[in-house]
């Protein structure tokens, strides 16, 4: 169990069978409530059909790899479940691929059970609220770090991924001018921004939140983009 004494509802993406119940025994003598997918298809499906406070997810999977699995997490679901990478690679590209696609922290095997908990739970100590705030807000505007929900006023409104990701840099820190360099980065890490894309990108997100009754996205004229605080 956590800290406060809740279990932990853990998933397992694992398809070596030793590896995965060992977890399974270990988590669940802990005290958490742990389930195991063994392939990448299984494992999107268990995320499609219920959520999971912490995901332990190996790369090397049949079927759809953990890349493919966390890109469905982060871009089509577009939860914020925390991640922790569990792999056999060592490879700095694979650690830094991980992180860019939105994983939390990374474990390489051969790994201590103890350990793994350990960063299990400060994982998901992280993301209820009790290390950092759960909700980001400006204005009547509220992006909920955990599930992904944006509001206006109460209202929920659909993101596309990419609105997403400018939105929640934006509202990281409401009143500063993000510079157009930076988001540009964010968006499109591998350098290949279409000309204007960035602005096509703004633009709808200004629209998403117009319609839901927020009209605080300003644009800084030569510099960048701004929540108005």
């Amino acid at each position: 169990m956590n800290a406060s004494g809740k279990r932990i509802k853990v998933l397992v993406v694992e398809d070596e069978l030793t590896i995965a119940g060992n977890l399974l025994q270990y988590l669940e003598l802990r005290g958490h409530k742990p389930d195991v997918a063994y392939d990448g298809p299984a494992a999107m499906a268990c995320m499609d059909a219920e959520g999971w406070d912490v995901i332990v997810l190996d790369i090397g999977l049949p079927r759809a790899d953990g890349f493919q699995v966390l890109h469905h997490l982060r871009e089509r679901l577009l939860l914020a479940t925390p991640v922790l990478i569990l792999t056999a690679r060592g490879e700095l590209d694979a650690k830094m691929r991980g992180f860019s696609m939105g994983a939390d922290d990374y474990l390489q095997k051969p790994f201590a059970l103890a350990e793994l908990e350990a960063r299990v739970q400060a994982l998901h100590r992280r993301a209820s609220g009790s290390v950092v705030a759960q909700a980001l807000v400006s204005g009547a505007l509220r992006l909920d770090r955990r599930t992904r929900q944006v509001s206006v006023a109460g209202r929920t409104l659909k993101l596309m991924p990419r609105s997403m990701q400018l939105l929640e840099r934006l509202i990281r820190d409401p009143g500063e001018v993000v510079r157009r360099e930076e988001l540009e980065r964010l968006l499109w890490p591998e350098g290949d921004a279409p000309a204007d894309a960035l602005r096509g990108q703004v633009y709808l997100l200004r629209r998403a939140l117009s319609e839901a009754g927020y009209d605080d996205l300003e644009t800084v004229h030569g510099v960048g983009f701004r929540l108005r605080a």
